[in-house]
């Protein structure tokens, strides 16, 4: 393993803490809560039940914790350093929930049940069997899977915080942190051995859509021998049972997003202007002095404004070595992680083109939520899922990458997100899924699927 790599975390002001507005809401009603910090951990209080819930950032994945840390759906528009001027925002799912950018686990969490998904908007927060208010998916084996990916991450890097005063200035340590990665690659002089760089951040839309996506991948693969690059997605498993099929669909989703938004980059076809609108930043804004210092201490010299950052990333990365058709998801078991299982597959840019198209009403508010055909998934990429009780095992998955698939899938979420379609529940076959959901109690689509059965077996009695 060659030497340990710098990642860097920008330190916000406490006026910027996301957690400072994030209240539960309970059969509708939003709760009031206060918010204590002890050791960097951020503790949510009840004040009426004396209750305490667990840390609300503790079961975000990745690309969650990055939508979290960037601030975009709980802080109030007053407290930010100076107001920005902005065109009214459409009514719909995309911009109601998720300010104009999705994590790419929105994606995979529509696929997996898009009335579920929008009952998480509606109730994130539940009273659990104590009277606690919790996070409906605040679950012990999701802080693990966490923990986890934390272990990894430090295996070949090391955190460096940066003291941020802007929004600009913490989004210019993103950039950071993906031109350090990318010049890594272009800089590594060991033609034998491959070069590994984690918790990569990337942005972007796909095929010109409407859907703008952003998220951190796991790890890349850089091979000096094929010049050629993979994409690797990092899953914890509670048990060393493989995935069902309907699960790993999803991850597969998740690395050709990255794999495609990764392939977009490099090949200079990231709009700058759209960046700056989705994000709402000023590419102009002077960064501060830790943001400026630390991109010449790594030698990236004149990196004043935001704008400069994002010039100098799309000029490096257009430097890049291909990425390879194929892509990797790795399992690793919680309880042991040693042990692992990794699941290779290839790329397949209809199947992923196709996805989106699907995707995209629903996001866009144009149709209906409803379930998806998981027999339709393609393989391509690759997966690698970890038990949490076990790191040491391991269980990979590689498969194709599907555009077309993609591509239809993001066309059928879109209108869901602009707003002209209501969310849909999974199909009957899939209805497996509704005995791990906290909603199945309330969940319209389910009681609407239940009637729709008894009408069937009453006429054909």
């Amino acid at each position: 393993m060659h030497e340990r790599q710098l990642i860097f975390e920008s330190v916000l002001p406490s006026e910027l803490d996301p957690a400072r507005f994030s209240k539960p809401v309970i059969d509708g009603i939003e709760q009031p809560l206060t918010v204590t910090c002890t050791n960097g951990e951020t503790i949510v209080h009840n004040p009426k039940e004396s209750k305490i819930a667990p840390s609300i950032k503790d079961d975000f994945d990745d690309d969650e914790l990055l939508a979290c840390a960037e601030n975009l759906e709980n802080v109030p528009p007053e407290i930010l350093e100076k107001p920005k001027k902005t065109k009214e925002r459409p009514n719909n799912p995309l911009f109601k929930y998720r300010r104009g950018v999705l994590s790419v686990s929105d994606l995979s969490a529509q696929i997996w049940c898009e009335q579920q998904l929008l009952y998480k908007f509606l109730y994130p927060f539940v009273l659990n069997d104590d009277g606690e208010i919790k996070r409906v998916d605040d679950k012990p084996h999701m802080l693990r899977g966490t923990s986890l990916h934390l272990e990894r991450e430090l295996e070949i890097q090391i955190k460096i915080s940066i003291e941020c005063k802007t929004r600009e200035d913490s989004y210019g340590v993103r950039l950071l942190n993906m031109i350090q990665g990318i010049n890594g690659i272009l800089t590594w002089d060991k033609p034998n051995e491959r070069y590994i760089t984690r918790e990569m951040p990337i942005f972007g839309n796909m095929y010109g859509g409407k859907l703008y996506f952003r998220g951190i991948i796991d790890e890349i693969n850089y091979d000096p021998r094929t010049n050629q690059l993979e994409v690797v997605e990092f899953k914890t498993r509670a048990s060393k049972t493989a995935p069902r099929p309907q699960q790993t669909y999803t991850h597969e989703v998740q690395v050709n997003i990255y794999r495609t938004l990764l392939d977009e980059l490099i090949q200079g076809r990231v709009d700058k202007s759209l960046y700056f609108e989705r994000y709402n930043l000023e590419p102009t804004t002077p960064l501060c002095d830790s943001v400026r210092n630390e991109y010449n201490e790594r030698g990236f010299s004149n990196i004043d404004t935001l704008e400069n950052a994002f010039d100098l990333l799309t000029k490096l990365a257009f430097q890049m070595p291909t990425i390879t058709t194929n892509g990797a998801i790795e399992y690793i078991l919680q309880t042991d992680a040693t042990w692992k299982h990794r699941k290779e597959f290839h790329r397949d840019e209809h199947h992923l083109e196709q996805l989106l198209l699907k995707s995209e009403p629903f996001w866009l508010g144009t149709r209906e939520p409803e379930g998806v055909d998981i027999e339709d998934a393609y393989k391509y990429g690759a997966i690698e899922y970890i038990l949490q009780t076990d790191a040491t095992w391991k269980h990979r998955k590689e498969f194709h990458r599907d555009e077309h698939h993609l591509e239809q899938l993001l066309l059928k979420s879109e209108p869901f997100w602009l707003g002209t379609r209501e969310p849909e529940g999974v199909d009957i076959e899939d209805a497996y899924k509704c005995n791990w959901c906290d909603y199945s109690d309330i969940c319209q689509w389910r009681e609407e699927k239940a009637n729709e059965f008894a009408r069937k077996k009453q006429r054909l009695n």
